[in-house]
């Protein structure tokens, strides 16, 4: 089997992703502090990577060392070396304005990451409540930014002028 290509390496590449994401919540939270309501709504971003993670976890804790061996589907694990790869840094230092970071959130609530995520909450049998759950959360963590962003905020023009702290 090829080095790197077993389900137990997706689910680490899928952990550090949802870690890398929680940073770059966090760091948006940081560069809009002043404006608490958005440094709140990342924040909520930042609680729900976190939980993502602590999932997958569970999950992967539960499954048998055979399970954790078997190979991994390619597609996905390069999707998740893909998003587990970002460079939180890098990525922070671009957004200027709070229209950068609204995109850059929209651009990463539909990107690998959440893909990653439904496959694994598809691809392995839990409660189905558990399950519900966590397709309704993936769900509302999309529809967020356009549903509940700060009113005040969403206007496109008013994010354009709304500059991010370095």
């Amino acid at each position: 089997m090829v080095q790197g290509s077993t389900l137990a390496d997706l689910f680490a590449l899928a952990i550090a992703a949802e870690t890398s994401a929680a940073e770059l919540y966090r760091g948006l939270a940081a560069k809009f502090v002043q404006h608490s309501d958005v440094a709140e709504f990342w924040q909520r971003y930042v609680t729900d990577e976190i939980a993502h993670a602590r999932w997958m976890a569970r999950l992967q804790g539960n499954l048998s060392v055979e399970q954790l061996a078997a190979r991994a589907d390619l597609v996905m694990l390069e999707n998740a070396r893909h998003a587990a790869g970002m460079v939180v840094e890098a990525i922070l230092d671009q957004v200027h304005t709070l229209a950068d970071a609204y995109e850059l959130v929209n651009e990463l609530e539909h990107s690998e990451i959440n893909a990653v995520f439904e496959f694994l909450i598809s691809s392995f049998p839990t409660d189905s409540e558990v399950l519900s759950f966590l397709r309704t959360q993936l769900s509302e963590h999309v529809d967020r930014l356009v549903t509940a962003f700060p009113e005040r905020f969403r206007d496109p023009g008013v994010r354009l002028a709304t500059p991010a702290q370095a």
